[in-house]
């Protein structure tokens, strides 16, 4: 198969799957990383796509993620991975010894635990994939939650999940989506099912963070599970700096960077949640719940 023919055949993989692999590509051709990554080169200079890590997806998505195109847990496992270990070392920060806490399944909460070994706390995650990541010395206490189980999703839901859900008090959860909407709020999941339990954990839980990188602005799913505001605090890696940052986001800086930023959105989240919140605060950039 010639480049060209190639190149045409990436860019239909990418409207089908929105997302592709290196390897994938490497696979599906039968040919050499390099001559995947030329094409992929070429193709994003054409702007036709975006490169990412480990692969590349298209410059404009418009299709909307359902249980068809959403892709599984592991083909994610190594996107954008730095930007998910900053998010998630910030927001740890919060956990407390005899904490309750939710970790959330997907790639991005598994990498909290990587700064929680030492914590007294009780976990409960519907996440197989953040279980065996667990090391032997982790102190806390395990649960994980039954019910319906999806391997490629690596998340259990249902009635069955609920009625779990239902039975625990959380200080704090931590979690995941597919992708968020700027402009009205939207917080988006690609299955009703999921977007079910990931609401039921809110109404369990005292405190809840919302963990995401940038690539999952503007990025929209079938089921609208909850709004921006809803959360304690959305903790990501960049943000526009042409648009105002709205008061529970926290930008998360590096070891080596400046987190003055970071310190006052704090502040900021620490008065909106405070008791004595003002008019102002508590309507946020998305109005009322």
């Amino acid at each position: 198969m010639l480049s060209k023919e190639r190149m045409v055949r990436i860019v239909q993989l990418l409207e089908e799957r929105q997302f592709v692999t290196v390897k994938e590509l490497q696979e599906s051709f039968d040919v050499s990383r390099s001559s995947v990554m030329r094409d992929l080169i070429e193709l994003e200079n054409q702007g036709l796509i975006q490169r990412e890590r480990g692969g590349a997806s298209l410059k404009s998505v418009s299709t909307t993620l359902t249980n068809f195109n959403e892709m599984s847990v592991v083909s994610k496992e190594n996107l954008n991975m730095e930007e998910k270990k900053l998010i998630c070392a910030h927001a740890a920060r919060s956990i407390r010894d005899g904490d309750c806490i939710y970790i959330d399944s997907g790639t991005t909460p598994a990498h909290i635990l990587d700064y929680i070994q030492d914590k007294r706390i009780k976990l409960v995650t519907p996440s197989i994939y953040l279980i065996r990541k667990l090391p032997a010395s982790f102190k806390g206490d395990i649960f994980l939650l039954g019910g319906e189980f999806n391997k490629s999703y690596d998340t259990s839901y249902g009635s069955l999940t609920l009625e779990m859900i239902r039975q625990f008090h959380f200080d704090h959860a931590f979690l995941s989506t597919n992708g968020i909407d700027l402009e009205n709020g939207n917080v988006y999941v690609f299955d009703f099912n999921v977007g079910a339990c990931k609401k039921a954990i809110m109404e369990c839980s005292e405190k809840c963070d919302l963990l995401i990188d940038a690539s999952k602005y503007g990025v929209k799913a079938m089921c609208n599970w909850a709004s921006l505001k809803d959360f304690h605090s959305v903790y990501v890696d960049a943000y526009e700096e042409a648009r105002e940052i709205p008061d529970n986001f926290l930008v998360c800086k590096g070891e080596d960077e400046n987190e003055e930023d970071l310190i006052s959105m704090q502040r900021r989240n620490v008065n909106q949640y405070a008791g004595g919140k003002n008019e102002e605060s508590s309507t946020g950039r998305w109005g009322r719940g």
